[in-house]
């Protein structure tokens, strides 16, 4: 049995979301199912958080929510068993050495959230990303961008005071990341944070560079970031930069 102190606190009618827009029910329902409710309570437990306040933002395959360690923000982010994709998810699982072969939605949602977390692990220390804290199950916590549970804006919405240097950055990281076995996958405008500087998130689609898919994810990564600081007037050669990226493997 939880705690009813513990349930309350994941009561979605009593988080706090400060305007925000409210959770679906139908992902409301798949995100807080007993065995997440039981995953959740355990990372509790071991003190990786210590207050779950609100949904901080909504998407399709996870809630993020904002919650403290102590006097520390973190993020909670929370995949929903019921929108995985399966088909869609197992291409950047397949062929990948860390992990097995699942046959099951919920195993595989699982094992999405545990390649955040090593995706994260691998090029935390070197690149602008949030820091994993831990993981079970379908629950990944890590640092919160942004600042009493308002995340920071998507790099399509900042003003970018220097956007020669700030696409300098994402490049240098993607090197990088390269550099050290992994690719994104999913880069985009939508997909980077701001906060004074670009913040990468949303690791779960990562491949190792062995992968089978890592050349054309490389490509399309380098690509939308090339064609998004186009925009800002930047000279963004796609073809310099894979040249480049490919050249420190």
């Amino acid at each position: 049995m939880l705690p009813d102190r513990f349930l309350s606190q994941l009561d979605l009618k009593s988080l706090k979301n400060e305007g925000r827009r409210k959770p679906s029910t139908k992902i409301s329902q798949g995100v807080f199912d007993p065995q997440t409710l039981n995953s959740l309570y355990r990372l509790y437990r071991k003190g990786v958080f210590t207050d779950l306040v609100g949904l901080a933002a909504q998407g399709k395959e996870a809630n993020l929510y904002w919650g403290r360690q102590g006097s520390r923000e973190v993020a909670v982010k929370i995949y929903c068993v019921e929108a995985t994709d399966f088909r869609n998810m197992r291409r950047y699982v397949d062929g990948d050495p860390r992990f097995p072969k699942v046959r099951d939605r919920r195993q595989l949602t699982y094992l999405w959230c545990r390649k955040e977390y090593s995706n994260l692990m691998r090029v935390s220390d070197y690149v602008r990303c949030p820091k994993p804290i831990d993981y079970r199950q379908n629950v990944l916590v890590m640092d919160f961008i942004g600042g009493e549970g308002v995340c920071a804006l998507k790099l399509r919405d900042s003003e970018l005071p220097d956007p020669g240097g700030d696409y300098q950055k994402i490049i240098s990281y993607i090197k990088k990341m390269y550099e050290l076995g992994l690719v994104h996958g999913d880069l985009s405008e939508y997909n980077i944070l701001y906060q004074g500087e670009p913040v990468l998130i949303d690791f779960s689609q990562g491949v190792l560079r062995e992968h089978p898919e890592a050349g054309r994810l490389l490509e399309r990564d380098v690509i939308n970031i090339a064609k998004f600081f186009r925009k800002k007037g930047v000279d963004a050669d796609a073809n310099r930069e894979l040249d480049e990226v490919r050249g420190v493997g």
